[in-house]
This record gives C-alpha cells, structure tokens and sequence, in this order.
C-alpha cells in the first residue's frame, strides 16, 4: 500500500467516545478497567478526557465486550446505564426545574433515590419475579421498549412517592400510558427499591446503574448542580448500604469531586479510583486508531514483519511500538539525546495534576495527519514527520484551552491573566499577584487551578508548595510566550 493512499486515510478517530460506532474494537484496556469491575469500587474519578464515557459506552453500549473482557466477574451482574448518553435523555435539567418550582418537599436526595428506584425497576427483565404493585404496572406500559425517558415520569410519580398522594397518577412512558393507583396513602420508594433488591437477590444477581455526565446537569447553574451532585453521592451510599443488590457505580470529574461537600465524604477513599494512562496504554490507543482503516492497516504490514493477520492486542509491547513508528517519528527532534516520541507526547498531553490525557493525545495525532497532508506525504516511513507532529501540538494547547473556556467560564479572566507572560513558573505569591482582584483568592484559587490541572505544585501538594508551574499542554493555548521548544 503507498504511502499516499495511506497518508490520505490515517485517522486516530474521534475525542468523543459515543461518536465511535465501533468503540469496543478501539477499547484500551488499562488497570482502571479492572478496578472498576471490583464490587466495593463505585466511584470512577477522571478529569476532562481521561476516559470515563468511554468505560461507560463499554459497559452500557458494547455489555458484550465488557463481559468478555472482564472473565467471570460480570457473570451475576445485570449492568443498566443511570444517565451518561449524549443527550441526557434519562433526566435533563428542564425536568428538574420543573419538579423543583412546582414541589415545595423538594430535595436531591430524596429525588435521585426516586430515581434510581425507578430506573432500577426497569433494568429488570421478565425473568426476574417482580411482585404485584406499582412498580409492576409501571414495567408493563414501558414493556420491551427501552427509549423511554425517565425525566418526564419524576414529577407525577413525586407527587405520589414524596408528596401529597392522589387517587391516580396516569404516567406515560414508552408510547404508553399506566395509571397507578396510589390509595389513600403515598407510594413507598423504600419499599419499590426493596422490591428491586429482593428481585435480584431471588436469582442471584446484582444490579449495575452507572451514571456519566452528571456534570451536565445544571451546566449554566454551579451551585445547583453541587447540590444536585452531593444528592446523587449521599442517595447512592445510602441504597448501597441498604439495598445491597443495587449498586450505583458513578463517573465524576476530578474537580467537580473536590467541590462536593456531603456527610462521610471520607468513607469514599477506599471505594474510588483515579483514571489515569501509561505510556504503553496511550501508545496502544494511538495504534488501534490508526489501524481501522484499511489502507493504513495494509501499509504497516508491509513495514512490519509479523503484523499481517494479527490483531493490535495480541502483539507484544514491542511490536506495537514497532507499529507506531510507521505511524509517527521516532524523536520530535532530530538528534541522538531525544526523548523517544511517546516520551515527548505524553509530557505535553500531562496536565498539573500528572493525567495523562487520551483525549488530548488524540487531538495531536489527528492535527498532525492534517498538517502532513497540508505538507505533502514523506519519502518514506514513518507516514508523520517531526515537523508534522511538532506543529500540532500548538493546536492541541489551543484546543485544550478553547474547552476549558467553555467548560469554565468563570475562570476566563484567570485564564486570560496568563497570556503574554514570558515564563512558565511562578512562585506563589507571584500568581496571587498575577490574579489579584479575582475570585477565588489564596489558597482557593491554588486548590482550583491545580484541581483543574492549569498549575502543577512543585511539591505535589498545594498547600505547602513554593511554586507552581503552568503545564506544557497549557502554556500555547493561555498565550504564554516562552523561548525554546514548546
């Protein structure tokens, strides 16, 4: 295959994981995966880009994949998502309002344990013995129907659950209306999540409802959707710890994390993790993108002895990075000393808090496949120059940027402060000064900066260090104007 046909088609795919019709091929197995599936683990913590959609999508969209993957470990789990698909279309913001204006009981807490009672009610399939009530005729107007939304069910089933109990509260779900019958007294969600519970426990089984982009409610109102947030982390312990068949599994950002502020916070420490990636794992991910397509599949087995009618996961660690350098160049710069390139790649996809970001390094790649393109195709191997691959990475600082701009606009003067500053370490009382007049201040700010990965401390912890550096991955895209390589 020639290196044009291949140059025209290289594509290390898509940052956004539901975007990937064919992400449990793409899938990287690291060590977070097998974390995740241990039972007392249920919080997965990652900043922006580390892989957490993407542990999602495995187990709620590719269950298949997941199971094989994980051995026997999944073999008495029915696995249910709680929210996480692009559009929220579980539960959205504009229902909550809703509920919130119209219900003076209302509260997180008790909203998120309706929920998960509801959500959890319908992951059970017809083979489990769900006793008569509510929760029964609820599962009979959704029938085998599984687009349905949740958000729109919250407000009637409150009104029967917490508040004031009706004669009849008529639900439509699934195209399909049920009217359930409320008595003279409310509907127990205690009793529906111990209904569920005692389902599984019946046959053996446990229930996973994993929750992701949680951050996506409330998106425009912080506050709220602390609250919203420290609902769904108490809710979720306190059915854990009730009901032990259902077992909320939640993926959070790091920093929306370090914000929360809720009774037994520390009890958690044992039952999270940090997603994180090593240079192997980031190399790996770089190469299973690449090779999908076939004129680049075709091109690295004709410069690799061995690779042809293997698959990615059955090379050794050596052969794949023998792989990758038909894709990349061996050194960013030419010269005996360099940092090997996964070296170089991985130190400027690092933020502050030392994450090493898939999302980033894929950001790069794909820049510099574009910029090669622009260059015209190389002589021979690799199929991405120095000079390709250097320019990107302008690009991928820039991109970071624009994201957290978006992501937190309340920090855009803080951000903006950075640019033209001729330096990349600051000692502490030269980045308060940087950010004086601003919100937060002192160690607040510290703690935000770093819990968001802009500054990295020189001592690993923030309270006792004496400088702060502004990472590699950051310093193009906040204007920094630094002499030397980027």
């Amino acid at each position: 295959m020639s290196i044009s046909a291949a140059l025209a088609e290289l594509d290390f795919g898509s940052v956004n994981s539901e975007a990937e019709s064919d992400l449990d091929r793409l899938f990287v197995r690291t060590g977070d995966f097998d974390k995740f599936l241990r039972e007392n683990v249920w919080l997965g913590l990652g900043a922006k880009g580390t892989g957490k959609s993407a542990l999602f999508e495995l187990f709620t969209k590719y269950e298949r994949t997941a199971r094989e993957l994980a051995g026997g470990a999944l073999d008495d789990v029915v696995i249910a998502a709680g929210t996480g698909f692009g559009d929220l279309s579980e539960v959205a913001t504009g229902d909550l309002q809703a509920l919130r204006d119209a219900e003076d009981s209302y509260d997180h807490d008790r909203l998120w344990r309706l929920y998960i009672a509801i959500k959890a009610g319908l992951a059970l399939d017809n083979s489990f013995d769900i006793p008569r009530g509510p929760l029964r005729d609820l599962r009979s107007a959704v029938g085998d129907q599984r687009d349905y939304r949740v958000g729109p069910l919250l407000k009637e089933l409150w009104e029967l659950a917490i508040g004031a109990a009706p004669s009849e509260v008529t639900v439509s779900a699934g195209g399909a209306n049920v009217a359930i019958r409320g008595g003279k007294r409310n509907l127990d969600v205690v009793t529906l999540l111990d209904d569920v519970n005692r389902a599984l426990l019946a046959a053996g089984k446990k229930l996973w409802l994993i929750f992701d982009k949680v951050d996506e409610i409330w998106p425009a109102d912080r506050t709220e959707r602390r609250k919203a947030l420290e609902g769904l982390m108490t809710a979720s312990m306190q059915i854990r710890r009730t009901f032990p068949a259902i077992q909320p599994k939640l993926l959070l950002r790091t920093d929306l994390w370090s914000e929360l502020d809720f009774t037994n916070k520390d009890h958690l420490t044992d039952k999270r993790i940090e997603l994180n990636w090593s240079t192997a794992q980031l190399s790996s991910l770089l190469v299973k993108r690449a090779t999908r397509k076939s004129a680049v599949r075709q091109y690295c087995e004709g410069e690799v002895a061995g690779l042809t009618g293997r698959d990615i996961d059955d090379l050794s660690a050596d052969e794949r990075h023998e792989v990758l350098l038909t894709l990349l160049p061996s050194t960013a710069y030419p010269g005996q000393r360099e940092a090997a390139i996964m070296e170089w790649l991985v130190e400027r996809v690092r933020d502050g808090r030392l994450t090493v970001l898939p999302r980033d390094a894929i950001v790069l790649a794909n820049s510099a496949a574009d910029n090669q393109r622009d260059l015209g195709e190389t002589a021979s191997a690799p199929l991405l120059s120095r000079e390709a691959v250097r320019d990107a990475f302008t690009r991928t600082s820039e991109v970071r940027c624009e994201a957290f701009l978006a992501e937190f606009p309340e920090l855009r003067e803080h951000f903006r402060r950075f640019s033209g500053e001729t330096r990349a370490e600051f000692s502490r009382q030269e980045l308060l000064d940087l950010m004086t007049g601003l919100q937060p201040t002192d160690d607040d700010l510290l703690e935000r900066l770093f819990e968001i990965g802009v500054v990295r401390p020189n001592t690993g912890r923030v309270a006792t260090a004496s400088s702060y550096e502004v990472p590699r991955l950051y310093r193009s895209g906040l204007g920094l104007v630094i002499r030397g390589r980027p």
